[in-house]
């Protein structure tokens, strides 16, 4: 008796369905809104009834006829049932919205079966079938190749439909993902030429300042000979630079150019960014106690990697001893932070161990 019920739920759902797309609907504004809301009632509506139709059919030994295997026939009756869903809603769908014919994205087959009302026959085939097995007298009255006729002509003919729709979602996700990356690839390109145009709008008079970020030895190369070539062109610029490294406010955008950048005035720059770890300790202790947001990567953006990096590359034969001042820094970083930060442990805190432990070996 449950099985009557849901097939007859499921017809409802089915004729439903297809009386709703029977005419082409207004897809402009709320009746484009209205027409969606309307398939996607029907179309689940009918995904669900005939779910629960199909586990009837199987736990109550109905379909016994489809395989002799209990584990073939629940897998071939579960796929058939999913390969009728999709074929009768994309059926619906496609039968009054299609891309074009002139786009093959998915396949042109499908948009004729929709067209050819592929939604009232395909699921017709299967409901048949369905309804067939739920008396057993009339499965022994019919001729066996009655019911399978019918229930493999919709499995192999919505079969062939989900496939379609599978090779029109891989090409059409191919081509966004392809547009996408074109996308990318071309904002990259204008931020890269939107870079190059400020470095060149640079004049000698201008600060530095601006210029530094641009240096970085993993850089871009022509934006990073650009910005050098413009920084080279300052009368001063050691000097520009040695000032701002000395500045409590700037002094860590020095790291950037440092790391990678030779200056001729070694011992000088030396002194100066060893000076310059104690004031980025401080930084590090006062960011920590008056943060509300403390992650791991909160002392990425401080240069940290850049200014151990110009250490031991151009700094770390001048005389100068970097590791009282680094040691402030490792004790800043395990600044006991407010109370609901306690499991933060930051990134730069592994590369100041690691360096210091380096320099005791």
């Amino acid at each position: 008796m449950l099985g009557y019920i849901f097939f007859a739920i499921t017809v409802l759902f089915y004729v439903g369905l297809a009386l709703f797309t029977a005419s082409k609907p207004s897809l402009v504004g709320e009746n484009a809104m209205g027409y969606g809301l309307g398939l996607a009632f029907f179309g689940l509506g009918f995904a669900v009834s005939s779910l629960v139709l199909t586990i009837t059919l199987i736990t109550t030994g109905k379909v016994s006829w489809v395989a002799n295997e209990a584990e073939w026939r629940t897998t071939i009756v579960l796929v058939a049932w999913l390969f009728v869903v999709l074929t009768t809603f994309f059926c619906a769908i496609f039968k009054w919205e299609w891309h074009s014919d002139a786009d093959n994205t998915y396949p042109q087959f499908l948009h004729g079966l929709a067209v050819g009302h592929g939604l009232v026959w395909i699921p017709l085939l299967w409901l048949v079938a369905c309804f067939l097995s739920l008396n057993t007298s009339w499965q022994a009255n019919l001729s066996l190749i009655v019911l399978k006729s019918s229930f493999f002509a919709a499995l192999a003919i919505s079969g062939l439909y989900s496939g379609g729709l599978l090779l029109g979602y891989v090409r059409d996700s191919a081509r966004q993902s392809e547009a996408e990356m074109a996308r990318r690839k071309e904002q990259e390109n204008q931020w890269h030429q939107q870079t190059l145009d400020f470095i060149a709008s640079q004049k000698p008079e201008d600060s530095i300042l601006g210029l530094l970020v641009h240096t970085n030895q993993f850089r871009e190369n022509d934006i990073r000979q650009a910005a050098l070539a413009k920084i080279k062109a300052h009368p001063d610029w050691e000097a520009d630079i040695l000032a701002l490294l000395k500045n409590e406010h700037w002094y860590r955008e020095v790291y950037t150019f440092l790391d990678g950048n030779r200056v001729t005035r070694s011992r000088e720059f030396a002194e100066a960014l060893n000076q310059s770890v104690a004031r980025l300790a401080g930084d590090v202790v006062d960011n920590i106690q008056n943060s509300n947001n403390l992650q791991p990567w909160s002392f990425d953006s401080y240069g940290i990697s850049e200014l151990l990096r110009a250490i031991d590359e151009q700094f770390g034969e001048q005389g100068v001893d970097f590791r009282p001042n680094v040691r402030k820094l490792q004790q800043a970083l395990k600044t006991t932070p407010p109370e609901r930060f306690r499991d933060v442990t930051f990134n730069a805190t592994h590369e100041v161990d690691a360096w210091l432990a380096k320099q005791n070996r």
